[in-house]
């Protein structure tokens, strides 16, 4: 099935990866097939983990137009986050929202010392304490990393950070319904939660 999945060399040029991207736009362009007038038809909102083996449209079969992603590392409920829901509630109308977590997530390294410990070394603890200071927060909280195997429950955890943001700033009027859901990898089938 993903046989034509490319992997490029660590040497690849940004020259050859703009070259790579236009070819495949071009492409696109011949069998692009969705509105470029509607946004958001589905009225759904899909907050997502950035793993490129999470691609949202696909694992929904949607076209171009139906639903609005948003996609950080861990699928975390942030300000930026939030912000992008308020518009797309008040000014989209959307009338749902999905967390969708996803099984094997990077991100779930919290009870893993050697993976921190490696972040650590790449980063640097200078880094790391200007993070947390910058944040005020610890570093760990900052990233947004959970416990291995807790899919689940940071899904959970970032859909009631939702929610707690919506009651404390938009009549309930104004607000989507908030489903959580998670992505298996290995079988690409959604379980909503």
């Amino acid at each position: 099935m993903f046989e034509n999945i490319e992997h490029v060399a660590d040497t690849i040029t940004e020259k050859e990866l703009k070259n790579l991207l236009l070819h495949r736009n071009r492409q696109w362009i011949y069998k692009k097939d969705g509105s470029s007038s509607v946004n958001g038809s589905l009225k759904t909102v899909v907050l997502s983990c950035i793993d490129s083996r999470v691609p949202v449209e696909k694992i929904f079969q949607a076209k171009p137009g139906e639903l609005l992603v948003l996609k950080n590392a861990g699928n975390l409920m942030t300000d930026d986050m939030f912000r992008s829901a308020l518009v797309a509630s008040v000014e989209l109308g959307a009338k749902f929202f999905i967390v969708l977590g996803h099984t094997r997530c990077g991100m779930a390294i919290k009870n893993n010392p050697a993976k921190i410990d490696h972040i650590a070394t790449k980063i640097s603890q200078e880094s790391l304490n200007k993070l947390a200071s910058r944040s005020k927060k610890d570093v760990i909280e900052w990233f947004g990393f959970f416990n291995q195997n807790e899919w689940n429950e940071n899904a959970t955890t970032q859909a009631e950070k939702l929610q707690k943001l919506l009651d404390e700033t938009v009549s309930k009027d104004l607000q989507p319904t908030i489903l959580k859901a998670i992505y298996d990898l290995d079988s690409g089938e959604v379980t909503f939660i």
